[in-house]
């Protein structure tokens, strides 16, 4: 049996509810180290990336090669706005723009 992205996507999207509320679950009302804070922080950034990069770069259970630099130029860009801009959301709309654009011109 063969997993479509939807079901990657999804699949993704509940190890991101795990990782984030099953410490909090365990831990409620201690404060968390330093580390942890952070981890827990930034793990929901990492796990969207994840979720991007299989959209971008995989068609069914192939890598896309062709449409990888354009696309990988797309994504950067979105890193670099949602870096100037501190947010991440800004930074999503603008690399789903970029890669609308990017498949426009590539037809």
């Amino acid at each position: 049996m063969e997993i479509t992205r939807f079901q990657i996507i999804l699949i993704m999207g509940f190890m991101a509810l795990a990782l984030r509320a099953l410490p909090q679950l365990f831990f409620a009302g201690q404060q968390f180290p330093e580390a942890w804070d952070r981890w827990l922080r930034y793990v929901s950034y990492g796990l969207i990336s994840s979720i991007i990069s299989v959209t971008l770069f995989v068609s069914g259970s192939l890598v896309e090669i062709s449409a990888a630099p354009r696309r990988g130029l797309a994504l950067l860009m979105a890193v670099i706005i949602a870096r100037a801009t501190g947010s991440a959301v800004t930074g999503m709309l603008a690399g789903a723009l970029l890669t609308l654009v990017v498949g426009w011109f590539s037809l």
